[in-house]
């Protein structure tokens, strides 16, 4: 059972996709392909960049939860390049939203069945964290580009 700190956490984190949507929802394809400014990312692509973050973190959090103290390497990843590479300006984002919402549901199921979950420990090349900060951390990225996508809407008045 999480203490009640602990269930505030994966309560935020389980919460994101909702609030993604929220943000997007009545969206066109049109006003998804507008941007803050020059040089800034459109809402569809922090959306898919969201996405393209939480599919790392997912195993990372899983390998913490499953071997926690083990050492997980991971690679890092240019996100501007997987931006390019992966098509983000001209791909759907449905099934993007989706897969965030299954990955974030999956893992807060697990916080909430496996003992101690939070306290378990992610290792990796640059040190180690708890599942808990894991899970801060992934809530503070996609919560900072929900508030561009809101900022991206202001500036458009949308």
């Amino acid at each position: 059972m999480l203490k009640e700190e602990d269930l505030k956490v994966v309560q935020l984190y389980n919460d994101a996709p909702k609030v993604l949507m929220e943000v997007i929802n009545g969206l066109s394809e049109k006003k998804l392909d507008l941007s803050r400014g020059d040089g800034k990312w459109t809402i569809r692509e922090i959306v898919h960049h969201i996405v393209e973050c939480d599919l790392n973190y997912f195993q990372i959090n899983r390998y913490a939860l499953a071997n926690t103290g083990e050492k997980f390497i991971f690679n890092e990843f240019d996100a501007h390049m997987w931006n390019h590479s992966m098509n983000h300006s001209k791909r759907a984002i449905k099934i993007e939203v989706q897969l965030f919402c299954t990955i974030r549901e999956y893992i807060s199921y697990l916080c909430e069945s496996i003992p101690d979950s939070l306290d378990r420990i992610l290792v990796h090349q640059d040190g180690k964290a708890t599942v808990r900060d894991a899970l801060n951390h992934d809530i503070n990225h996609s919560y900072h580009h929900i508030e561009q996508i809101k900022e991206t809407r202001k500036v458009h008045n949308i």
